[in-house]
């Protein structure tokens, strides 16, 4: 990273579940229709214990993946850091991307999205400078806002609860394995735990498995709120978790739309910035000389997403390749296993000599 700052346990855990936030705010989980509501929540669970298990080798490294890499094998060290790098870019211009989709389809729909992707790449290199600690101590905030922003929407939309909308007989495994890996790939957020690690003060096990407990309480929360709330007309609502505040008791709170733009700009924020903060983290790891790398990677964020925007390529496909359930496997289990045991193997030999 650009700085070795320090964070709690705590604030990881908030900081990374923030982004998961994010996802689950921009992303449209019920758009296949055939995934029944058991089938959701229990791909959601296996996807948990499947992470819970691939981050094992994370939490047991205690430190950055590429640059524990780079000291044992220079040349290994700098294919790895391209390979994350490459995830991390492509994660952010994602982020990016669903929030310029999101602020068009349900408030500035004749805003320009180069001048979008442009103001909030600004405002997240500034953020992503002020380092990790700015950023952990950010999403403490930030959580309670929007626990806040949830319960006011819940309390809204009590009379709209109906629990005939809520199917749970179980349809069998069929589609279960690509649900899971379809919930894999919107978990991209714990590939920041490869390099996170090394800025935890102590107690890391507690913040990472702490934070797949938490996510998993929230998904299945929000799910079964979304479905009982919206029903039958939950595949057809563009962004669910909206569909349901604008389903609330005006009486209650007035404009309760504007809250959630607020909620979710801070969340898109905090997300882009912790990114851009760890693409610099990578390019400093191979050119320590190098400055304003968080700019720099802003500017690759910002080429992308602009030649996508103004080509008029789809940006998804290639996004759904680079960042999928199979990407994630690879970044957060296989590699960070494999720097564990040649670390242990090195350290091994070592010893005995």
């Amino acid at each position: 990273m650009e700085d070795k700052k320090m964070i709690g346990w705590g604030q990881l855990l908030l900081l990374l579940l923030m982004c998961r936030v994010f996802t689950l705010m921009t992303f449209v989980p019920f758009a296949d229709s055939n995934e029944t509501l058991t089938l959701r929540i229990t791909a959601a669970a296996i996807g948990a214990i499947v992470q819970g298990i691939l981050l094992i080798p994370i939490v047991l490294l205690k430190g950055s993946v590429t640059g524990l890499t780079l000291q044992k094998n220079k040349p290994a060290g700098i294919i790895l850091t391209i390979l994350y790098l490459i995830f991390f870019l492509f994660y952010t211009a994602g982020s990016l991307i669903d929030f310029r989709g999101f602020l068009g389809a349900r408030f500035f729909p004749t805003a320009g999205s180069v001048l979008w992707i442009g103001v909030l790449l600004i405002v997240g290199v500034y953020c992503g400078y002020l380092g990790v600690e700015a950023l952990g101590r950010s999403a403490v905030l930030l959580f309670w806002i929007f626990i806040a922003a949830l319960v006011i929407m819940c309390v809204s939309s009590v009379r709209e609860f109906d629990t005939a909308n809520l199917d749970l007989r179980f349809s069998g495994t069929e589609g279960l394995f690509s649900a899971v890996m379809k919930d894999l790939s919107r978990n991209g957020e714990i590939c920041a735990l490869a390099f996170l690690a090394g800025n935890v003060r102590d107690r890391l096990r507690c913040g990472v498995y702490g934070l797949l407990v938490s996510k998993l309480v929230l998904i299945s929360s929000v799910t079964l709120l979304i479905t009982e709330v919206l029903g039958d007309f939950t595949p057809l609502a563009q962004y669910p978790f909206l569909a349901v505040g604008a389903f609330g008791d005006d009486r209650f709170i007035q404009r309760g739309d504007a809250l959630y733009l607020i909620v979710w700009t801070i969340t898109a924020i905090i997300n882009i910035a912790l990114f851009l903060h760890i693409a610099a983290g990578l390019v400093g790891e191979v050119f320590p000389k190098c400055r304003f790398r968080t700019s720099i990677s802003a500017l690759i964020v910002f080429a992308m997403t602009t030649c996508f925007a103004l080509t008029g390529l789809s940006f998804a496909e290639v996004y759904n390749i680079v960042c999928s359930g199979w990407t994630i496997i690879l970044l957060v289990g296989i590699i960070p296993l494999i720097v564990l045991l040649s670390t242990h193997r090195k350290g091994g030999s070592k010893t005995n000599a």
